[in-house]
C-alpha cells in the first residue's frame, strides 16, 4: 500500500492544509488470504489497515487539533507468482504481517 499524507491543523472551523507539504510512504504486509476478495482487497479491510497504521481516532484528528489527511491511496494484490519474486526484499518500506483480526505486527522483510 503507497500512502500520501499531510497534516492539517484546524483553523476556524476546519482543517487547513499545504498538499506541497506531503509525504508518500510505502507499506507491504502479509494478509490472511480471506482477506482477499476477486484479487483485490475489499474497502472495509483496507479501511482497517489505515486505522492501524494512524491509530485509533486519527480520522477524528489529535488533541492539539491536528489531523492526518490521506490524499492518495494506491494498493497492489500481488499474484502468487509475483509474491515469489519477493520484490519488497529491495525496498525501503513498513513491513507488517496481519492477523485475521486485522492488528497488525512490524516484521524484518524476510519474514513476509
Amino acid at each position: 500500500m503507497k500512502i500520501t499524507d499531510t497534516l492539517g491543523v484546524w483553523v476556524e472551523g476546519a482543517h487547513a492544509f499545504d498538499p506541497q507539504a506531503k509525504v508518500t510512504r510505502i507499506f507491504w504486509y502479509r494478509l490472511p488470504a480471506e482477506w482477499i476478495v476477486d484479487g483485490a482487497l475489499p474497502r472495509e479491510r483496507r479501511e482497517t489497515l489505515v486505522d492501524q497504521l494512524y491509530g485509533p481516532g486519527w480520522r477524528e484528528g489529535n488533541p492539539d487539533g491536528s489531523r492526518y489527511i490521506i490524499l492518495a491511496l494506491q494498493e497492489q494484490v500481488l499474484t502468487d507468482e509475483e509474491a515469489d519474486g519477493k520484490p519488497w526484499l529491495s525496498d525501503r518500506a513498513g513491513f507488517y504481517v496481519c492477523d485475521t483480526e486485522g492488528d497488525l505486527r512490524e516484521v524484518v522483510p524476510s519474514e513476509l
